[in-house]
């Protein structure tokens, strides 16, 4: 195990976290943590925005130049008052720090690029690519001598992390991709602690609920699945204590029986041994329902993961836009939507496309909705406003005149009108900022389509059940006070929901009376004059930014019912649900952890459903909640690590204990005392200044984290004799393919920047084309993806000019190899099947290079191929 390479990146990380943290500030005042927790994200997007202009010279240059933009605007921010909060810093550092040696580990037991079960070949052709090239946009592996047809921003920065630590590829993969993850869960704890905090609730409790959501919660299908064969394992192994298992086993299969079989046919299963990862991805029919933990698992170091910690920095500024208001300066104001949201929309777009439109929709919602007038900041005057006040049951212009319910209804459309014209401008700004990309790499060979096939009830309740009974639960609390008749308003819903579900678009009757009523209470949060204020009521009794986080999330899903885009890939909605609900889990994790914090703490009288009895019975919900959505984690990590209960730990005497306690046990240990430590750290510190005390706790939390890593890696090891743990993304290779190891690592390591190779492109999800695809040497043609990219046409005619290069007449070969610069041909055991009878070394200006018993690398000497025969 590479542990100095582990701590090297998390050392950078952190650092680039405390560079930026300034800068982070300064846009982010308002957050509870000062922006620490979007601080590496934030700084990460500057120097990529100034690799991306310098690039096109040298990404070298960029780089360099980037940190340094960086280093200036946060000393810049320090010169404005904008300094580091060294409390948040370390808290921020510690949360980073668990998720990144937390993906590290699952990553080290299986670390493999390999071709099957998603798109690493493409992923690391990418970054490899990236790495090998001097300038931006990177040139296309699969297609030699054009540059990438794909977003490859993602993959950009990953190789500029590994270039700023010396990293190769192979390594570098695995911790970019552990990066990646932590940077989510970090964002999604601090947006999620800062928004319940900016209405007076915990910090701590709701960024805990968020990282649960987005780092390790699943969807349904896994408990509704196993629930019941988890039940019985339980009941038989405590004997005669186990009837209430059994029964509550019972009643749990009778519940999963009412959504299961889905159009799939997933069953109840009869035995935890029937587990399998990869099934709670699909629980649509024709399309891919993944989250966060899934995807982070199936280790893909892909855009649809990459780019969600852009979008919530995005959410985060938009966050302080929603909570500020009036009360900022105009030309602030105007300079975070129209500066600040088009530089990160810049970044999404890059990094991945299909997040780019949800930049737009933030910022429509967050202009429309937020409660102290920002619309009227834009514009230099008053707009009107339509001020609703509950607790008078009536509504008031600014001048007293009762407004009736068309005036109403008109203001509503017009401020949603001006907020779209925004969020337009926002979404052009950042297209004309990421212009070279959409004009020149972009592919654009899709096609918009409508009415697809939909999602059922049952799959939609499995996908996002979570999510809907704490958003409607939420939603009725604070809607219940102003409902004139409330069998009437449960009436409504459930016949606008069979009547939806029987005509077959059941996302409208869960999610679009979600949307309506989030909007229409956080339009009633309103002040109802000019001289009221959002302080003249009680912050508790106020919805905040998590509802418009919700909303969006929900609109996102509706959305995927009615339009999809033809990609070319696969047919009908398969990649749109796949892109767009990645999205939508995010941001709905981060608006679950605070709204599970305010179900669980707030319970005024004049809530709904509030009152002693109704948080104990919150409390047990949460608790079986979070029960429930570990399921799927606890059985995925047990079966990754080898803790499963029939495995124990072969070092005496803890041979006796089951894998699984011993490694519990070990952390809990960790954790206690590491709890002990960092209370105490600040008093071994002989200055009283807050910035010891900081570095005190985070140097006694990142012991204790590296102690519990490095302890974890020891046990797991231990108790797996087959597993030897490592970073490297290309081990795999020696132990599955040893008969083409040493050619991938001779290219990979002595082949130095991007010569032209030809070698058999292959088929997608196989061991074909790796060693294009695993070193990042071009060849002349790939994987069929290309084709999606460049035109089924273009690329056939490479794939027949690629076996006239292996089989043809001389003439023809000479004049191909001219034609694409080849200087490598690689042949191995997939050009000898595919290509019958080899005759391109038959010519003279091809000799061999490298040759070993199964593979033999030839050079071409290009001077020679006029000349020659």
């Amino acid at each position: 195990m590479e542990y100095g390479l582990v701590a090297l990146w998390l050392v950078t990380y952190l650092l680039l976290l405390y560079l930026g943290q300034p800068l982070a500030h300064a846009l982010l005042p308002d957050m509870e943590d000062r922006g620490a927790s979007l601080a590496l994200p934030l700084a990460l997007a500057v120097v990529w925005l100034v690799v991306f202009v310098l690039g096109r010279v040298s990404i070298q240059l960029g780089l360099w130049t980037g940190l340094l933009v960086l280093a200036g605007l946060s000393a810049f921010a320090i010169y404005r008052g904008f300094e580091v909060d060294h409390d948040a810093y370390a808290r921020t550092a510690l949360v980073f720090a668990v998720a990144f040696l937390f993906l590290v580990a699952i990553r080290a037991v299986d670390p493999a690029a390999s071709p099957g079960g998603g798109e690493k070949f493409l992923d690391m052709s990418l970054l490899q690519s990236s790495l090998r090239g001097s300038t931006i946009p990177p040139e296309d592996a699969w297609f030699a001598g054009e540059h990438v047809r794909y977003y490859y921003g993602g993959h950009l920065l990953a190789s500029l992390l590994a270039r700023l630590t010396g990293t190769t590829g192979r390594f570098a993969y695995n911790l970019a991709l552990s990066g990646y993850y932590a940077m989510l869960v970090t964002a999604a704890y601090g947006l999620a602690g800062s928004v319940a905090a900016h209405r007076g609730f915990s910090y701590r409790r709701a960024g805990i609920g968020a990282a649960f959501f987005v780092g390790f919660a699943s969807n349904l299908l896994t408990p509704l699945r196993f629930g019941a064969a988890l039940l019985d394992a339980v009941a038989a192994r405590i004997g005669p204590l186990g009837t209430v298992p059994s029964a509550l086993a019972g009643v749990w299969e009778a519940f999963a029986g009412l959504l299961l079989p889905l159009p799939r046919g997933y069953g109840i299963g009869s035995s935890l041994s029937e587990f399998h990862y990869w099934s709670a991805s699909r629980v649509l029919e024709g399309a891919i329902t993944e989250f966060p933990l899934f995807a982070w698992y199936n280790g893909d170091l892909h855009a649809h993961m990459m780019s969600t910690p852009f979008l919530l920095a995005v959410a985060a500024v938009l966050f302080q836009v929603f909570v500020a208001g009036a009360d900022r300066s105009r030309r602030r104001t105007l300079g975070t939507i129209f500066g600040v949201v088009p530089a990160l929309g810049a970044v999404v777009a890059v990094v991945n496309s299909w997040s780019f439109p949800a930049v737009g929709g933030l910022s429509v919602l967050a202009l429309a909705l937020a409660p102290d007038r920002p619309m009227a900041v834009l514009f230099d005057r008053e707009q009107p406003i339509l001020n609703v006040r509950s607790s008078a049951g009536r509504s008031a212009s600014s001048t007293g005149r009762p407004v009736s319910s068309t005036d109403r209804l008109w203001t509503e459309a017009r401020t949603l009108a001006v907020a779209t014209v925004a969020g337009v401008a926002v979404l052009a700004i950042a297209w004309l900022l990421s212009a070279p990309y959409w004009l020149w790499v972009a592919s654009a060979t899709g096609s918009p389509g409508v009415l697809p096939h939909r999602s059922t009830l049952a799959e939609l309740l499995v996908a996002h059940g979570a999510f809907l009974l704490l958003f409607w639960v939420y939603l009725y609390r604070h809607a219940r006070p102003s409902l004139s008749s409330r069998p009437v308003f449960f009436a409504l819903v459930a016949l606008t929901l069979a009547v939806t579900t029987e005509i077959g678009i059941a996302a409208v009757g869960l999610f679009v009376p979600l949307i309506l009523i989030g909007w229409a209470l956080l339009r009633d949060e309103r002040p109802s004059d000019e001289t009221a204020t959002t302080t003249d009521r009680d912050p508790l009794s106020k919805l905040g930014f998590e509802t418009v986080l919700l909303i969006a999330a929900a609109g996102l899903i509706v959305l995927v019912e009615f339009l999809y885009l033809q990609d070319g890939a696969i047919p009908g909605r398969f990649n749109t649900v796949f892109k767009v609900y990645a999205q939508a889990w995010v941001l709905a994790s981060v608006a679950a952890g605070v709204v599970l914090v305010r179900l669980l703490a707030d319970h005024r009288p004049a809530l709904g459903l509030s009152g002693r009895q109704w948080r104990r019975a919150f409390q047990i919900v949460a608790a079986g909640l979070v029960g429930v959505l570990s399921l799927y984690g606890l059985l995925v990590l047990a079966g990754h690590f080898g803790l499963s209960d029939s495995g124990s730990v072969p070092i005496e005497p803890l041979s006796v204990l089951p894998g699984w306690l011993v490694f519990a046990s070990f952390l809990l240990g960790l954790a206690v005392l590491g709890r002990i430590g960092m209370r105490a750290a600040p008093t071994l510190v002989p200055s009283d200044r807050d910035a010891s005390c900081a570095g005190a706790r985070l140097a006694v939390g990142l012991v204790v984290v590296a102690a519990a890593f490095g302890g974890g890696i020891w046990l797991i090891d231990a108790a797996n004799e087959d597993v030897d743990p490592t970073m490297d993304a290309l081990a795999f290779v020696e132990s599955d393919h040893p008969a083409e190891d040493e050619s991938i690592y001779w290219l990979d390591e002595e082949v130095k920047g991007q010569p032209n190779m030809v070698s058999y492109p292959g088929q997608q999800y196989r061991w074909d084309n790796a060693p294009a695809s695993l070193t990042g040497v071009p060849t002349v043609v790939g994987k069929p993806p290309e084709a999606v990219y460049r035109g089924s046409d273009v690329y056939d005619r490479r794939v027949e000019d690629v076996e006239t290069i292996f089989t043809g007449q001389p003439a023809q070969q000479r004049r191909l190899l001219a034609e694409y610069d080849v200087e490598l041909i690689y042949v191995g055991s997939n050009e000898r099947v595919h290509y019958r009878p080899i005759t391109v070394d038959q010519l003279d200006a091809v000799h061999v290079e490298k040759q070993w018993q199964a593979v033999t690398i030839y050079r071409v000497d290009q001077s020679a191929l006029t000349t020659g025969t």
